[in-house]
């Protein structure tokens, strides 16, 4: 494990370069730069609290008001887009990056792991805007959000661990990309994030338990819209979900990545 750590801590400085390199052609030539991964989101919360609060009339907790409505839709749309960019683009990875994999010397496992600071940057402006709307509208932000780095770091674990498994997978069934495009969309909507957990029937309850999304995105409302700790039994489903995917994506993805140079 120290031997991980150190490899980690030596190739620092290929990670942020990779990191800055995404940035700069996510956005090159563009005005507003980082402000479009903000913006984008952005849309999406204003169509979808209109749908869902205003026509679905769809309305959790004790304040039925649309503002309140689109904070929770924010809560869960930030962790759930940034998982969802970093593991459809993770799965494509080693193809698209085939002529850096071909090199003996590089290191295949660092691009997921650039792909998602590189998303978290957007997740990090988000947050930001997520917590001056809950200052203003809730007209208060509890200590308890000092538990939000240990949610990341779970956040983090588990998506990298699920990139891993689908970038090496990919490169052996490349419909592997096309699959997980369909099957994420059926997860995005079996997980509570356009509506509240509680109006799933009882007989379904079991898909939210199993989702390990499911229970970060409650935690994510827990802090910032009910302003106390997650609950004991969800935060413990969704850590060991989230260290079980990340060793067994890491071992997937390592003993299959010294014949990558050779198939992609």
């Amino acid at each position: 494990m120290f031997a991980e750590l150190r490899q980690w801590y030596t190739l620092r400085h290929v990670l942020i370069n990779f990191v800055r390199r995404d940035l700069r052609l996510r956005y090159v030539g563009s005005a507003m730069g980082l402000f479009w991964s903000v913006l984008n989101p952005l849309i999406m919360l204003v169509v979808f609290t209109y749908v869902f609060s205003a026509v679905l009339k769809i309305k959790f907790g004790s304040d039925p008001s649309t503002r309140h409505f689109a904070l929770y839709l924010f809560c869960g749309m930030l962790p759930w887009m940034t998982f969802q960019e970093t593991t459809l683009r993770s799965t494509n990875s080693m193809v698209e990056n085939a002529s850096l994999i071909k090199r003996v010397s590089f290191p295949p496992q660092i691009v997921p792991v650039y792909l998602w600071i590189s998303s978290f940057t957007a997740q990090l402006v988000g947050l930001a805007i997520l917590s001056l709307a809950t200052l203003y509208l809730v007209r208060s932000l509890s200590p308890v959000i000092l538990f939000l780095p240990v949610l990341v770091l779970l956040q983090f674990l588990f998506t990298l661990g699920l990139s891993w498994f689908l970038a090496a997978l990919n490169v052996f069934f490349r419909d592997t990309l096309q699959i997980m495009s369909a099957l994420f969309m059926l997860w995005m909507y079996l997980t509570p994030i356009f509506y509240p957990a509680s109006i799933v029937p009882e007989e379904f309850r079991f898909f939210l338990t199993v989702n390990p999304i499911a229970h970060l995105v409650q935690a994510y409302r827990d802090l910032f819209l009910n302003q106390r700790l997650p609950a004991f039994s969800s935060m413990l489903i969704l850590t060991v979900v989230s260290l079980v995917v990340f060793v067994l994506g890491s071992r997937f993805f390592r003993r299959f990545a010294p014949r990558f140079p050779d198939l992609v």
